[in-house]
């Protein structure tokens, strides 16, 4: 078989081919990139099955919306990007529906159930985390929430290691200046 990086997947001509509605090109685009898609998105949300399902929910959008979609780079690069951008979202949506439900189940009779002080602590971090710069907020989630080092978060991001650390730099000092109060 040969190797995705071989096949002309940067050429506008398969983009005109998928908007065109060739079935034969989407489904060689299918093939070549679906495997490495949900190697990707594995990495952000754990689970084969899920990366499967959110690379499936892509390509049939992708397949939907043909004649609408907007790609200015390479339909390889766009698919890459588009599928990150899901895994997140996707990662996004569970740890809120964790939060949510662990904050629900919580016995007010339980002395180590968090208190409104430290709930309320809580949120006020969480918005200072998303009054941070995109950018920041990202390498700062993939950091912290993610653990992924900041080796796998330059590599997944196309950045290099020096920008990752000064982002962190960047967004742990806005965070110490926004929720100074907070450190008794």
């Amino acid at each position: 078989m040969t190797s995705p990086h071989r096949l002309p997947y940067r050429g506008p001509e398969w983009v005109a081919r998928i908007r065109a509605g060739d079935e034969a090109a989407f489904e060689t685009l299918f093939r070549a990139l679906a495997p490495g898609l949900c190697a990707l998105v594995t990495r952000y949300v754990g689970e084969r099955s899920i990366a499967e399902e959110i690379v499936q929910e892509l390509f049939l959008d992708l397949w939907t919306h043909r004649a609408d979609v907007t790609i200015e780079q390479s339909i390889a690069a766009y698919l890459f990007t588009a599928a990150r951008n899901r895994a997140l979202n996707h990662v996004k949506r569970e740890r809120r529906i964790v939060d949510l439900t662990s904050i629900e189940r919580a016995d007010r009779s339980d002395p180590a159930a968090p208190g409104e002080a430290e709930l309320l602590d809580a949120l006020e971090l969480q918005d200072a985390i998303a009054q941070l710069p995109a950018r920041c907020r990202l390498i700062f989630t993939l950091n912290r929430h993610q653990d992924l080092s900041y080796t796998e978060i330059a590599a997944s991001l196309g950045l290099s290691v020096k920008t990752v650390e000064t982002q962190m730099g960047r967004a742990l000092r806005a965070l110490r200046d926004r929720l100074r109060h907070l450190v008794r």
